[in-house]
């Protein structure tokens, strides 16, 4: 026979009254799992501890707790709002470890941008979980298994309260948002709002707090004393009517990761990894050489195209913004619009996706003529996954051989062959150079590999130029060194890490080789440091073409500041500035001011 309760529906049994433990349960765990989901999500990167402030750690709580309680008045269940907070958090958490390990700095708003291009080279990289980011992981999943056993909901109807919650929860969430892009607040809190050192920031801050802290900068803020009629009449100040001495071809190449590792201490390896570069660095007969601040590391690419094909410097704007996704959305003058306008034709090329950073629209923005990606490279060598730069020059030299005779070619290439990850072996590939002591580790010999068929190619490609009639200047540089996890053994050598670095350490993983090299007399020189954002004027000089008026800004700037980046500001003799200096702070303006109408009112109005 069966009991009473045997015969109660199913909906009844649901519904019966919650026992004393289990309200005293959901609500613990409705208050307690936003705390714990907090440390967990900042565990997984840093301790929290060491970087942030008691009162820091409470405001960020309370957007924790703001979140799960918006998330129980939508769902009228602890069990939701427990479960759906964990999981979030685990998801966002895990998300931010990988972005640190693939490209060193936290996940920031614009990244929504780049997700297409994420998505793309996902499979490209290596991922493993250190032991503080699996105790994170694995407490934050005891967390949503245990909301399964919170039974606490809200009671059925009261329509009108809990939308009232709920609009009391996201007014909250605003008033929150607002709270940290107002400058007292920050003061008041002692956060820190340094754009230029994101992962700082997120340390100190908190990861949500920096990063709601950067939506404030999604957009970029009119200059002081801005105005569109001075600044263009500043520029007009630097307009000339000159003639070209010539009009070499111009091929500039910037290669995928390519950078000279020595830069950060010494190490020796069974053979040199990029002779040819060397042998160009010492002196060579028409050769410019240098290192080039650059104001990414290990990603980012398109910032470095950015800065050298505008001129324009990352360091006036929101830290780890990608312009090409968030800035670029008409035609935009450029080093391209300039040399089209002296009479050359212009082409891109990078043999990759067309759409990651959304390269394929904005060349189109700066109006190069010809835009070449992975698709128009038929019977290509590959070198692991990727075309190699072998190919890719080869590609160069179709290019200047098919192009009409007596026009001048300016060829923009981004290469691919040595993009990230270094931790799998291939079959077309072979690792001939090793590190040797202490520096000896297989992502290092991979990657320095790397640098000798980039080396190799480069050499074949300048032989051949070398015997061509028509002048021609190619310009070679790598867009950023590889991420942290590759160069680690170096820094270990020297009885360093990359967590804490100094400041002049530091500046040193921005910093790659370039090369002007031309196949008929210009006016060597080496030891010739600068920032990328000078470097198209520089080529301009050298070729003995006349610059715009921007670019003749620029050129002047840099006799008083060589070097500009997000990471560093130099004079001509290499000691570093501070933009507290009055002087460098009036430069500095004045350059934001004109960048700013580069940006926004200077469109091209060629079609």
């Amino acid at each position: 026979m069966l009991s009473e309760s045997s015969h109660t529906p199913r909906s009844v049994r649901r519904d019966a009254p919650l026992s004393h433990i289990q309200r005293i349960y959901s609500c613990l765990m409705l208050f307690l799992s936003p705390i714990i989901a907090f440390y967990c999500l900042e565990w997984m990167t840093h301790n929290p501890w060491e970087y942030m402030s008691i009162p820091v750690q409470l405001w960020n709580i309370l957007f924790y707790e703001l979140i799960y309680l918006l998330l129980f008045f939508l769902t009228r269940r602890v069990r939701c709002a427990v479960m759906g907070g964990s999981l979030l958090f685990l998801i966002i958490g895990l998300a931010n470890y990988f972005v640190i390990q693939f490209r060193s700095t936290p996940i920031v708003p614009w990244d929504i941008f780049s997700l297409r291009t994420a998505a793309s080279v996902a499979g490209n990289y290596e991922y493993h979980i250190t032991m503080s980011c699996g105790i994170a992981l694995a407490v934050l999943t005891v967390l949503f298994v245990g909301g399964l056993f919170c039974r606490l909901k809200l009671p059925r109807g009261h329509a009108v309260k809990r939308l009232a919650a709920v609009l009391a929860a996201v007014l909250l969430l605003c008033g929150y948002t607002t709270l940290l892009h107002q400058d007292s607040f920050i003061d008041a809190l002692n956060l820190d709002n340094t754009l230029f050192t994101p992962n700082y920031m997120a340390k100190k801050n908190g990861f949500t707090t920096a990063f709601l802290m950067d939506l404030k900068y999604l957009t970029v803020d009119v200059p002081d004393n801005y105005s569109a009629e001075e600044a263009e009449a500043t520029l007009a100040e630097y307009e000339e009517e000159t003639e070209a001495e010539s009009t070499p071809n111009i091929i500039v190449i910037m290669d995928e990761a390519f950078s000279d590792p020595a830069v950060l201490g010494d190490f020796d390896t069974n053979e040199d990894y990029m002779p040819f570069v060397h042998s160009l660095q010492d002196d060579a007969e028409n050769t410019i050489s240098g290192y080039l601040n650059v104001s990414v590391k290990g990603g980012n690419t398109a910032n470095s195209e950015y800065e050298f094909l505008t001129g324009n410097t990352m360091r006036f704007l929101p830290g780890g913004s990608v312009p090409y996704q968030q800035y670029i959305f008409s035609n935009k003058t450029s080093v391209v619009s300039w040399l089209e306008s002296l009479g050359y034709t212009t082409a891109a090329m990078h043999p990759y996706n067309s759409t990651g950073w959304n390269r394929d629209k904005v060349y189109q923005y700066f109006g190069f003529d010809t835009i070449l990606f992975n698709t128009d490279f038929t019977n290509a060598t590959r070198i692991r996954k990727y075309i190699s730069d072998e190919s890719c020059f080869d590609k160069i030299i179709e290019l200047y051989e098919n192009k009409e005779e007596g026009t001048p070619l300016f060829c923009f290439t981004v290469t691919m062959q040595n993009h990230s990850g270094y931790s799998d072996d291939y079959d077309n590939f072979d690792v001939n150079i090793t590190a040797e002591g202490a520096a000896s580790n297989a992502r290092l010999n991979r990657y320095l590999s790397l640098m000798k068929l980039s080396d190799d190619a480069l050499e074949e490609l300048i032989e051949y130029f070398s015997e061509q009639d028509e002048e021609t200047i190619i310009v070679f540089f790598g867009d950023h060194q590889p991420n942290d996890i590759v160069i680690e053994s170096i820094w270990k050598m020297q009885g360093k890490s990359s967590d804490t670095l100094s400041e002049e350490d530091d500046e040193k993983r921005y910093l790659v080789p370039y090369i002007i090299w031309a196949n008929y007399d210009i006016e060597e020189a080496s030891g010739e440091d600068t920032s990328i954002n000078y470097l198209a004027a520089k080529v301009l000089e050298a070729a003995g073409l006349p610059l715009s008026s921007y670019q003749q800004y620029l050129s002047g700037l840099s006799e008083e500041i060589s070097v500009i980046s997000t990471q560093r500001l130099a004079d001509s003799e290499g000691n570093d500035l501070s933009e507290d200096d009055e002087t460098v702070s009036g430069l500095l303006e004045e350059y934001n001011r004109l960048q700013y109408y580069q940006m926004y009112d200077n469109d091209r109005t060629d079609e």
